[in-house]
């Protein structure tokens, strides 16, 4: 199935993301093949200097930076990418040539920057959306028998005989079944988020919270899973959500007054994503009901449930540390403050001491000498008169 594009047809290089320059002038081809495969290593091109000046990405969005599902502009840039060189009749990124997928790649790289430390993290989200979107933008044009612009008409042409097969019917037929099936009898999954992202729904509930936590897994459910009058369209997920916050709560009660059961107390973020995460992982290995929130810092690839759990107990350490830490300052202060009262008095009891001590000292009996000169009397000089 393998096919060219019709000569004489040319297609348009993707359009920049905002602010960026795209490739350095000296690593530009002159053929449009060249320009799909930049003549640099991948490493080369994710080690230069040229790449700084690219927007930035980062999954905290630091100093105004992009990320995946927040801006728009980067999923845009990604599908705009892989649209303006799809030259074959690819049903699926799986059928996707693996020298064009790292072309596609190279673009990326060449346009956006991000730390090192994020250079796997980065490249799963790329290859996620790009391998959904493909299979979405393709499926959307089948089902309304429309020929995608960025697909020759001997390629949609070769798409159309394939999908006549008995086969790929079959396969068909077998996929939309799994989409509508209900493996735990709680009906289809359905959420009111529409085309919004879970994860830019997610940012906008911690900026408008004016901190830089994130909203509790429930607290995002409850978001994009009720209606305006705050009831749920999707069963599982109200029960989800009930049942994590009541977990939570149970626990929160338990650890905070074991003498008092009757009180209650507000459970902790922390405690109730741990809740909510223990029942709503799923076997294929994301989260029911947190959409692409649950991919801002996990690569698609890993088991998302694990990833995320590991960050709980990370952060329910670093808490507790925090906590012992605050606790231990206290703890000094106070004693700082019990060494400064216990030399106050100190020095109160010495000054009182050394009072004491002069009213018991005894008094010196007067000397032979201090005596003697006690008794004698003191004379006159008698000044000699002299007669006329």
């Amino acid at each position: 199935m393998n096919s060219q594009r019709v000569h004489g047809t040319t297609t348009a290089p993707p359009p920049m993301p905002p602010g960026a320059t795209g490739p350095a002038p000296n690593h530009a081809a002159s053929s449009s093949r060249s320009n799909s495969y930049p003549q640099m290593t991948l490493n080369a091109m994710l080690n230069s200097p040229a790449r700084l000046a690219q927007p930035h990405l980062h999954p905290d969005k630091f100093h105004g930076a992009l990320w995946f599902g927040i801006d728009p502009s980067v999923n845009s840039f990604i599908r705009t990418t892989w649209q303006a060189y799809y030259m074959g009749p690819w049903k699926s990124w799986r059928k996707v040539p693996d020298e064009r997928r790292e072309a596609w790649w190279q673009t990326f790289v060449q346009n956006f920057y991000w730390e090192p430390e994020f250079n796997d993290l980065v490249y799963g989200l790329w290859k996620k959306e790009t391998w959904t979107s493909i299979g979405e933008r393709i499926s959307k044009k089948k089902r309304q028998h429309k020929k995608p612009k960025y697909i020759s008409e001997s390629d949609w042409t070769l798409l159309l005989e394939h999908w006549a097969t008995d086969a790929a019917k079959k396969k068909s037929k077998k996929a939309a079944k799994s989409r509508k099936s209900d493996p735990v009898g709680k009906g289809c999954h359905k959420h009111n988020a529409g085309p919004r992202s879970f994860a830019r729904i997610e940012y906008n509930m911690m900026v408008a919270s004016g901190t830089n936590e994130r909203p509790s897994f429930t607290d995002l459910v409850r978001a994009t899973h009720t209606r305006p009058d705050g009831t749920f369209v999707d069963y599982r997920a109200e029960e989800l959500v009930t049942q994590a916050e009541m977990e939570a709560t149970q626990l929160s009660n338990t650890e905070g007054s074991p003498g008092s059961p009757s009180a209650t107390s507000t459970p902790s973020r922390l405690k109730i994503n741990k809740a909510y995460l223990k029942n709503a992982k799923g076997k294929r290995g994301h989260v029911y009901g947190l959409g692409s929130a649950q991919y801002r810092e996990q690569a698609p690839s890993s088991r998302v449930p694990n990833g995320l759990a590991r960050n709980l107990e990370l952060e329910m350490r670093v808490g507790g540390l925090e906590t012992s830490l605050q606790s231990v300052r206290q703890d000094v202060a106070e004693v700082k403050q019990d060494v400064s009262e216990m030399k106050q008095d100190f020095a109160s009891t010495r000054d009182a001491i050394n009072q004491l001590l002069q009213t018991l000292r005894p008094q010196q009996p007067p000397t032979e000498q201090t005596s003697a000169q006690s008794q004698v009397p003191t004379t006159q000089p008698q000044v000699p008169t002299t007669q006329p």
